[in-house]
């Protein structure tokens, strides 16, 4: 936020979603770490080779 980028957290799988939770499901652990730690960032055709390098740049600095 403080870096003006949107962000949210990744989509939750789908066999976690109540409306599907007497589906049955073939889990292996992947989609719950990815929903765990994953982000979703700017994508589109409107985000330009700069927003990237600026997207890419400020992860860099606050992870690394």
């Amino acid at each position: 936020d403080a870096a003006g980028i949107e962000s949210r957290p990744l989509w939750k799988p789908m066999h976690l979603q109540p409306v599907y939770a007497r589906n049955p499901a073939y889990v292996n652990g992947a989609s719950e770490s990815l929903f765990k730690r994953g982000l979703c960032l700017p994508s589109g055709p409107y985000v330009t080779n700069e927003d990237v390098e600026y997207i890419v740049q400020q992860l860099k600095t606050n992870i690394l």
